[in-house]
């Protein structure tokens, strides 16, 4: 193990000395802008090459016979940068020689990368779950269909048409497409507020069907949001269309999308003459249009309770705290207890932007796991780390991929909970103790477990909506996990709706 773990920091280091830019002494892991728009991609793709040609000539020959070269490319700035950001991290620190840690990441990443290879050569199947009382078996990791389309549709001229998507934008969401059900991930998640998606993907279904791919092995979802102005034959009329864009006779699973507080309750169930929006639901799937309705939701608490003992769907998602500020854990038990499926919105954005993850977050993660694992991780073992070791378990989390690429790291953590059980738990609970450890450590263990009790959210506060308990949460992840990037954008969204707020309406009507 020893003489491995030489091996990859030796690579690493000599995969960064051959560059040109790397004739520099002082600091020379920084130099390099590792940021996603970097003009130093060339280089970092060049220590990547490098590296794998020493450590994992395999994936190396893997990425240049693969026939989406872009995807290959993607690869390759991906395992760069790790290779310069773990190098980084003790220089940074002014650290004379690089640390067992350090030598230890690097160990776990060709071990990623080996993988990787396998992956891509041969197709996959990540583990599935029983969706609750639907009895569909979905897989543990969902493609989001939100990041890879032509537009979002909300300003500017709408794209209504194929014409007006770019041939590179639509080469790009078939190979997702590809890629996904490749692994298995075969839960295809969009929404009619997602723009010119469901147009895309239709058309990129087809060519799929043409290739040998079959309807039936596919989960399709999709959500459709309501307003106080949506009728019950609007709704209906809707939905029959998203499903005719997507070219697909019927969807698996729909949701109503953005079921956030009592007013949508009451446009679904007590809709006076415009009609229960709920009926044009019950009508589709009698139809065969809709074969298990359900709802997406950002919603305090409280409301979600309701909507579980008063809908008839299948499955939820995750949403937002109420007074007691503990999320919807109670939500998720509820959900078990009723026989509904569970899937998680955009654990790897939402949950702290674990793609572009801190120094400080990788620092407690490895050398077991990336924090993007973690993540994952944190959510599939739910059952196990959380209080109470009871049954909150999510069924799925979202993947909400760009390009092909975004999928192998969930996909990766994924089998590995297939094909080492014993080992990823290990680490898993090696990392989730370290994590622990420094939360006590930086806040103390009273403001650890009672920081967030009296704390109103945006549904106590009746002047002005604020989201104080998520604003003391953002100075948590600041301090904990160094997140301040995260934290920013997070607040900005707080500033945006607070500057869209009018002082002159009441809390309802904002």
């Amino acid at each position: 193990m020893a003489i491995q773990r030489v091996s990859s920091l030796l690579a690493a280091e000599e995969a960064f000395a051959a560059l040109p830019t790397a004739s520099t002494k002082n600091n020379k892991y920084t130099e390099l802008n590792l940021t996603p728009t970097s003009e130093h991609n060339t280089e970092i793709i060049s220590v990547a090459t490098t590296f794998l040609k020493d450590t994992c000539p395999q994936l190396l020959s893997a990425l240049e016979s693969h026939p989406d070269s872009k995807s290959s490319q993607d690869r390759l700035i991906k395992i760069g940068r790790n290779v310069i950001a773990t190098l980084n991290y003790d220089k940074a620190n002014k650290q004379q020689k690089l640390s067992t840690k350090t030598s230890a990441s690097l160990d776990r990443l060709v071990k990623e990368c080996t993988s990787l290879a396998n992956l891509l050569s041969t197709p996959v199947q990540v583990p599935k779950v029983r969706y609750g009382r639907t009895g569909i078996q979905m897989p543990i990791v969902t493609l989001g269909c939100m990041r890879f389309q032509q537009s979002w549709n909300r300003g500017g001229t709408p794209v209504t048409s194929m014409e007006q998507v770019e041939t590179e934008c639509q080469e790009n969401l078939v190979n997702i497409l590809r890629h996904a059900i490749h692994c298995g991930v075969n839960h295809i998640e969009t929404a009619l507020g997602y723009g010119c998606s469901e147009m895309q993907i239709g058309e990129a279904l087809k060519v799929l069907f043409a290739e040998g791919v079959k309807r039936q092995d596919l989960i399709i979802q999709t959500k459709g949001g309501i307003t106080s102005k949506t009728s019950k034959s609007d709704y209906k009329s809707s939905i029959v269309q998203q499903i005719d864009r997507l070219g697909v006779g019927y969807v698996d699973l729909f949701s109503v999308h953005g079921l956030n507080t009592q007013d949508h309750l009451d446009w679904l169930f007590n809709n006076g003459e415009k009609g229960d929006l709920m009926d044009a639901l019950r009508e589709l799937r009698e139809e065969g249009k809709i074969r298990w309705i359900g709802f997406s939701t950002h919603a305090p608490n409280h409301v979600i309770k309701q909507v579980h003992y008063h809908f008839e769907g299948s499955y939820t998602a995750s949403g937002d705290g109420d007074e007691s500020f503990e999320g919807n854990l109670d939500n998720l038990r509820l959900a078990k207890k009723h026989d509904m499926g569970v899937f998680i919105i955009s654990p790897y954005d939402k949950g702290g932007r674990l793609y572009a993850p801190s120094n400080q977050l990788r620092q407690l993660t490895l050398p077991e796991m990336e924090p993007i694992d973690f993540g994952s991780y944190w959510l599939w073992f739910h059952n196990e780390h959380i209080k109470g070791n009871d049954k909150s378990c999510p069924d799925t989390i979202v993947c909400g991929a760009a390009r092909p690429s975004d999928l192998d790291q969930p996909v990766l953590a994924a089998l590995r909970i297939a094909n080492e059980p014993a080992a990823v738990k290990s680490d898993f609970e090696a990392v989730n103790s370290r994590i622990e450890e420094r939360r006590d450590n930086v806040f103390g263990k009273d403001w650890a477990n009672t920081w967030h009790v009296g704390l109103p959210n945006y549904s106590q506060s009746p002047k002005r909506g604020s989201q104080i308990g998520n604003m003391v949460w953002l100075y948590n992840v600041i301090h904990m996990y160094g997140l301040l990037d995260f934290a920013k954008e997070r607040y900005g969204t707080l500033t945006h709706n607070s500057a869209n707020w009018d002082t002159s309406k009441e809390w309802k009507e904002n």
